[in-house]
Formats: C-alpha cells, sequence, structure tokens
C-alpha cells in the first residue's frame, strides 16, 4: 500500500461495457452525463432509467459489481443511451467512479445513487447555465429524506483540539460550502477531477476515501458548492460509514493534514513521523515506508497546493 497515486491512470481494473448504440453516448443536448452507483434493491431500475431519459440525459453510465446479472443484456436493448460498467474484481466505490469518469466524455458528470430520485421531472437550460456560473469542482444537491426532511448533507471542517472534527448541516444557501460531497453525490467537473487525481483507491475506506477527495479538492483551489436548483430524494435512509481511525486514516492524514503550506508550495515536515509512528501504531519500520511513501507523494504534488488544512480550517466560512 506504499505507493500514493498520482493520476487515474495509475491503476485499471478489469471491466466489460454492455450497451450504448452511440459509440461512447456523448450528449447531445446536455452537457451533463449521469453516472448511476447502485446498492440495495434493484426492483425499480427500468422506472429509474426511463426517467432519465425522459429528463433529457442522453449519457448514462450505469455501474455494475454483480457481472452474472441476467436482467443486463435486456435492459441495454431496451434503454440505448445507457451503457452498464460491469467490473470483474471487487473495488472501492472510489474506485469505480473513477473508471466512470474515464468512461464518460461529458464535460460534468452527475454521480448518483439508484435509490434516490430527482425532485423535479425536468432541469431547464438555465440550470446548466448555473452549472458553470458556480464553476466549481463538485456542485453537490439539496438532499431530501424519504419523508421529505432536508438531510445534513452539508460538510463543514472545525478543530477539536488538534483532530478533525466534521459537523454535518443541512443547507442554507445557494454557493455554500461543502468540504466534501456527502454520499458521494455531485454533478463533477470531469477536467477538474481527472486532473486532481480522482478518488485515492489505495484508501479502502469510503469515509476517509471521500474525505480525502475532498480535502485534497479545497487543498489545491478547488471548491465543492451547494447547487440549490438541484434537490434529490432519498427512498431509503443512506447507509451509516465507519467513522473509525483505522490505516486509511493514518493515509488521509499524511497527504491532507499532516503537509505545511509555505511560500508557494507544501512539504511534509520530519517532525511528523514521530506523530504519525505513535497514532498509527505500525512497526517502526512499515511506519517509515508509509511516511516515506507520503512525503514523496508531497514533494511531487507541492506546488498544486495553495493552502494548508490548518489555514482551511482556520479561514472556513461556509457562506463566504
Amino acid at each position: 500500500m506504499n505507493t500514493i497515486p498520482l493520476t487515474l491512470e495509475a491503476r485499471k481494473p478489469t471491466y466489460t461495457v454492455i450497451g450504448g448504440s452511440r459509440g461512447r453516448n456523448c450528449p447531445e443536448d446536455f452537457p451533463v452525463s449521469i453516472l448511476l452507483l447502485n446498492r440495495g434493491s434493484r426492483l425499480y431500475r427500468a422506472s429509474l432509467f426511463q426517467e432519465l431519459t425522459d429528463i433529457g440525459f442522453d449519457s448514462i453510465i450505469s455501474i455494475e459489481t454483480n457481472p452474472d446479472s441476467p436482467e443486463l443484456e435486456t435492459l441495454a436493448a431496451r434503454f440505448h443511451r445507457v451503457r452498464f460498467i460491469v467490473f470483474k474484481e471487487n473495488i472501492s466505490i472510489g474506485d469505480q467512479i473513477n473508471v466512470g469518469m474515464r468512461e464518460s466524455c461529458a464535460p460534468y458528470v452527475f454521480v448518483l445513487w439508484n435509490d434516490l430520485r430527482l425532485a423535479t421531472s425536468a432541469l431547464s437550460s438555465r440550470f446548466f447555465d448555473r452549472v458553470v456560473e458556480l464553476d466549481a469542482a463538485c456542485l453537490v444537491p439539496y438532499l431530501g429524506s424519504a419523508s421529505g426532511e432536508p438531510m445534513p448533507s452539508m460538510m463543514h471542517p472545525a478543530l477539536d483540539g488538534q483532530s478533525l472534527r466534521i459537523v454535518p448541516l443541512p443547507p442554507r444557501k445557494d454557493g455554500e460550502k461543502s468540504l466534501f460531497p456527502f454520499d458521494l453525490c455531485g454533478i463533477y467537473s470531469r477536467e477538474r477531477f481527472i486532473l486532481g487525481g480522482g478518488f485515492d483507491w489505495t484508501i479502502p475506506n469510503p469515509y476517509w476515501q471521500r474525505l480525502d477527495y475532498g480535502m485534497r479538492t479545497w487543498l489545491w483551489g478547488e471548491r465543492i458548492v451547494f447547487a440549490q436548483a438541484l434537490k434529490l430524494n432519498y427512498q431509503n435512509q443512506p447507509p451509516a460509514l465507519d467513522l473509525t481511525p483505522d490505516e486509511s486514516y493514518g493515509r488521509f492524514w499524511l497527504k491532507n493534514l499532516a503537509p505545511r503550506y509555505r511560500a508557494d508550495s507544501a512539504y511534509l515536515p520530519g517532525i511528523r513521523f514521530t506523530r504519525f509512528l505513535l497514532r498509527s501504531r505500525m512497526n517502526p519500520f512499515v511506519a517509515w515506508r508509509e511516511f516515506n511513501a507520503a512525503r514523496t507523494w508531497v514533494r511531487t504534488t507541492s506546488f498544486r497546493f495553495k493552502q494548508d488544512a490548518a489555514r482551511l480550517i482556520d479561514l472556513w466560512d461556509p457562506l463566504s
């Protein structure tokens, strides 16, 4: 686990693509394509594909983790705008999104789960103008519960002593900041996602993986903000995430919280190794290899940093 990926091309999982009658299904009318993640019941998949097609999406990519699913060929024949990416190995959700981003050819990619529904049956051209106006790496939606109550989906950083604490709150204002996309949902700029390295597949814990993406986005000068016009409702309760500090947390900490910013670049101070060793409970030789891998990554990406975590949290104003 020592090597930290620099680009999405550092890993290429094995998968096949089923369906899609128009090449890669490049959008003709919408600048946004759909990347659909699947969990739980899939009884109403056909109706969901029909809803998304009726809204006007020219390109829909559905992420599949069951290669033996008997319904894919039937669905592919019925919905020509849908391509099914079928993985032949077990990979993290972030890795799945990385592949979906590479496969998409639209400038913006709308990531959502199959247990979410758009609260409106149409998205106006003015909405897509707003996507461009907000000029962000990711636009996060309003998320409502199955009963219609607003979910605390805006993630705000705070310091609890020397530790990072995440405070989830309901959205308040269009353009409000969020540290990372809650439940991964949002409209991502494909170009910025790829340039930023996407999700780190070497961080397998889903919570620390998405927090790593969000922190890196902000530390490298990009933004994740709320788009008020984009509203989704859950059909079921979203699954809880494991926030336990584990090996994934150690890599997240080294990449995002440990680096310091000076002048015009970042560096990982050697003095940070002692704290990492004590908290990681690793064998000292293993911990040193992990620390050096992070130091190499920070050195290689040093000029991508525009601030460090201390400054980001200290100056965080969600409505500014």
